[in-house]
């Protein structure tokens, strides 16, 4: 405290006449206050506390006990204690292959299902089918993600009992709503029985991944995956795929029995609705070519069922990628030494992992679309899809934070939009996607930069 302990006249000629109180009258910790403190007021507090008000500092040569303060302070060298380690929750656990492997496992899980689609290719072969099991597709994906946003939301037990319910419960409602569609669209028993399979399937392996049990639902889809990948005929691809989906059923549950009264209220189901809004809408995005062939705007390019394959593959390292946001996010708030620095840091760790998803999805589609052979428009669907794909993963960084309105609406208006563009103007349906993506990976990105980079959302 030598800077503190001298004479005025030492320090400058517009400073008054007076001494800085002698070490020993200052109160006990002001020293240690001094070095780490980023304001004169919390020096005057000290001060005061301690009794040392504007009598003490008139002895002195100060008008106030804020003079004082301010002069302290500002004879006084900067140096603020290191920050205090925190434990990161959102730190990996164990090596970081094991967390790689884990991640790219789901990304090949949430890949692997498409396979069965081909057993079906007979069933799709009929116009109702196919726009049957594309709209009973997009409508299990709302519940499914509403199911799970309750169940993460809940501990171990009351998770189980959540997630049984929403197969217990979501099945027969999903079952009966794709059996309205088959009957409203003309199709067949067997075309109803693949849509209410689909539903289970989605619902059982949503439980399953919830519950960490990814490497038991890779043994599960090995009967089904093995009998079509060796080009079997059709009939022992379906019971390939009904072994597999029994096995599912079986693993579900066993990850989900011994639950406990989950305890949800209207306000937590309340809160889960913005996940299954924003499940339904993504499931519009990626399928609007598709849907839009069943209503008579003309055919999808051959490119787009691979783009839909290789973008659910790519969904694995998305999920960790948004893990390693948050962690940096969690790092950046303990080492940041102001909020501009933050902001700085958190909107470059945003770019650097967005940037890294979008190269692995580019891989992941040029792949896909050239095992599936050159055809019109694949140049049109690799962009469209890879702007979709980060559009989406935008989304579900900011949901992740809690910030759901905006995703929501934006992948709202963008679908509208593309409806109404079509349903009026009745160009193709490729290039109505293709804008609307640009335009909806524009909107997302520009609200996540700003709101990514603030202190307040990452706490």
């Amino acid at each position: 405290m030598t800077e503190v302990l001298t004479r005025f006249d030492d320090l400058g000629d517009d400073l008054p006449d007076g001494l800085v109180p002698d070490e020993t009258e200052l109160p006990e910790g002001l020293p240690g206050l001094l070095a780490s403190a980023v304001d004169p007021l919390e020096v005057t507090a000290a001060l005061e506390a301690e009794g040392f008000g504007d009598r003490a500092a008139h002895r002195y040569g100060f008008d106030d006990v804020f003079t004082l303060a301010q002069r302290l302070y500002d004879t006084s060298v900067r140096r603020p204690p290191r920050p205090i380690s925190h434990d990161n929750p959102w730190a990996a656990e164990g090596p970081l292959w094991k967390t790689a492997l884990r991640y790219l496992l789901r990304g090949v899980l949430f890949g692997l299902p498409g396979l069965g689609y081909v057993a079906a290719g007979p069933l799709l072969g009929q116009r109702s089918g196919g726009l049957v099991l594309t709209l009973s597709l997009v409508l299990c994906w709302p519940v499914s993600q509403g199911v799970a946003a309750i169940a993460y939301s809940r501990t171990d037990g009351a998770r189980r009992r959540i997630l049984a319910l929403g197969v217990l419960v979501g099945t027969p409602l999903l079952s009966l709503v794709a059996a309205a569609l088959g009957i409203a669209v003309g199709s067949g028993p067997a075309i109803i029985a693949v849509a209410c399979a689909q539903s289970f399937y989605l619902l059982a392996a949503t439980a399953a991944l919830v519950m960490g049990a990814e490497l038991w639902l890779l043994v599960c889809l090995l009967p089904g995956t093995a009998v079509t990948l060796a080009g079997l005929a059709w009939q022992f691809q379906v019971f390939g795929w009904a072994l597999t989906g029994l096995s599912v059923a079986a693993l579900a549950l066993e990850r989900t029995r011994g639950g406990e009264d989950p305890g949800v209220s209207w306000v937590m189901a309340a809160r889960a609705v913005p996940y299954a809004a924003f499940g339904l809408l993504a499931g519009g995005l990626l399928t609007f070519t598709i849907v839009a062939a069943y209503g008579g705007y003309g055919a999808p390019a051959p490119a787009t069922s691979a783009a839909m394959v290789a973008l659910s593959v790519a969904m694995g390292p998305a999920e960790w990628l948004l893990t390693a946001f948050r962690a940096r996010g969690h790092g950046l708030l303990h080492t940041s030494g102001t909020p501009r620095a933050f902001a700085a840091g958190a909107r470059s760790a945003f770019g650097d992992l967005l940037a890294r998803f979008l190269l692995a999805l580019a891989l992941l589609l040029g792949t896909a679309i050239g095992i599936a052979g050159p055809t019109s428009g694949e140049g049109r669907v690799f962009v469209c899809f890879l702007l979709l794909g980060g559009a989406l993963v935008v989304a579900l960084m900011l949901q992740s934070f809690g910030r759901t309105a905006a995703p929501v609406g934006l992948c709202a208006g963008a679908l509208l939009a593309e409806t109404a563009v079509l349903m009026t103007a009745a160009p193709d349906p490729g290039a109505v996607q293709l804008h609307g993506a640009v335009l909806l990976f524009t909107a997302l990105l520009a609200y996540a930069v700003v709101v990514l980079g603030r202190t307040t959302t990452h706490r």
